[in-house]
């Protein structure tokens, strides 16, 4: 996918397969790949595609999971070329063919996915993900494998800053990390953001916590004491003071995510916005119902749940404070991503150009990005709006989105670490030249 609040370039491990086989599986991988964003350098490429692949920075660092390290790459004024010599590839051959076999398989997957989304069947909206920040990925990670029980789903190293500020509004290389229980076309997840060269942030005061369902509630709470992480009642407060609610996994529901709760100053406004863009209100029942309400020590006026009352519904918690003096959003809000049919996408969009419900408005213009005309999905639609009391909603239309991270799901994905704080050390080396050259005057 494009650098674009819902997910950046797709089928990293399809395209590293190449690496591996000298190309054996190029043209089954191109045949099932995104036209790449621009600045994103695929793995088997030398040179920029004529109408697919962007013009590559010679300094592109961007790596795969899985991917060669940085020497067995070739840079060139061209861009960055890739050796692939003869003796490597017959060395990785048989890793090749079980990548190859992996790529034919999620091609299958593909077509399951977006068969009925043709057919028309798909018709309901559904939150996709939360987009959250890090300062220290390997303990973000650990902490959501440990204590909530999560998994990798995929990581993608990108050397632009997202163009749509799916890393905050930082034009500096940044990282992605997936992170849930099950393929992104079916379960919530979390969106995990590195950015090189930030070692900070702002907690905001407007995301409360997020709900999630574990099989053990006392035994994830003493893994965080634990892990020193801090334990009120069943809430977590987890890296960067991300707060999570551990709750019991309902039987006969497979989604591990409950709810995402945010604190909003006027509730009229923030359902107004929500149900201008789709979302109705939904009954308490779906989120705990009166334990809910005594967790939390609110009242049942100043709560709404808002969803699209699709199956298995990770519902928006809206809960009224209209006391506290402070309420301000950070970058460290994040982001949360509805995955939408193309024609209630076009109408929500439209309707907030128009209306402006409630003072929501337009922080990215809707756009579209290209998709490899044999993935046989339309093109990605995508924008992201800002609700009355600020906080960012990116949508995507459901046809392309829901296919393309199924299809991206890479649970084998190792995260190279060692190449990481290596490529930090280089970007900071970057940083200090840059600003040395405008105290010059350079």
């Amino acid at each position: 996918l494009a650098q674009a609040g819902a997910t950046s370039c797709l089928l990293r491990e399809a395209q590293t397969s190449i690496c591996s086989a000298g190309g054996a599986v190029g043209s089954m991988a191109m045949a099932v790949a995104f036209a790449a964003p621009r600045g994103t350098l695929l793995p088997q490429q030398t040179a920029p595609a004529p109408g697919g692949l962007a013009e590559a920075s010679a300094k592109s660092l961007a790596r795969p999971s899985g991917a060669p390290s940085v020497g067995e790459h070739v840079l060139s004024k061209a861009g960055m070329a890739l050796a692939l010599g003869v003796a490597a590839a017959g060395r990785r051959v048989h890793r090749s063919r079980a990548k190859a076999a992996r790529v034919a398989q999620r091609a299958e997957a593909v077509a399951d996915v977006a068969a009925p989304v043709r057919e028309g069947q798909r018709t309901v909206g559904r939150a996709a993900h939360w987009v959250i920040r890090t300062t220290n990925l390997k303990r973000t990670v650990d902490f959501c494998s440990d204590v909530l029980s999560l998994k990798v789903l995929r990581h993608e190293e990108l050397e632009a800053g997202c163009k749509i500020t799916c890393n905050g509004a930082y034009a500096k290389p940044w990282s992605k990390t997936m992170v849930g229980d099950r393929t992104e076309d079916l379960g919530y997840c979390l969106e995990v953001t590195y950015t090189y060269g930030v070692d900070s942030y702002t907690e905001g005061s407007g995301l409360k916590h997020i709900a999630v369902a574990v099989s053990d509630v006392k035994a994830a709470l003493e893994a965080a004491t634990r892990l020193g992480y801090a334990v009120e009642g069943d809430v977590v407060t987890g890296p960067e003071a991300y707060k999570f609610r551990l709750v019991p996994q309902s039987e006969g529901r497979s989604e591990r995510f409950l709810y995402s709760a945010v604190r909003v100053k006027n509730m009229a406004k923030a359902e107004e916005f929500y149900t201008a863009i789709g979302l109705k209100p939904l009954g308490l029942g779906l989120v705990g119902g009166p334990a809910f309400l005594a967790a939390l020590g609110v009242e049942e006026a100043a709560v709404r749940v808002m969803g699209f009352g699709g199956a298995e519904e990770v519902p928006l918690v809206l809960i009224e404070d209209t006391k506290s003096s402070l309420f301000k959003l950070q970058t460290w809000e994040g982001r949360n991503l509805l995955s939408i049919p193309t024609t209630e996408l076009r109408s929500a969009y439209n309707t907030v150009i128009e209306k402006k419900p409630a003072g929501g408005r337009v922080l990215h213009k809707l756009q579209s990005e290209p998709l490899n005309k044999l993935l046989n999905v339309p093109d990605l639609e995508i924008a992201v709006l800002v609700a009355p009391e600020g906080f960012e909603v990116g949508i995507v239309s459901s046809e392309s989105f829901d296919p393309a991270v199924k299809f991206a799901y890479n649970p084998e994905a190792v995260i190279d670490y060692a190449w990481r704080e290596n490529h930090m050390a280089t970007v900071l080396e970057e940083m200090a030249q840059v600003e040395a050259l405008k105290k010059t005057g350079s």
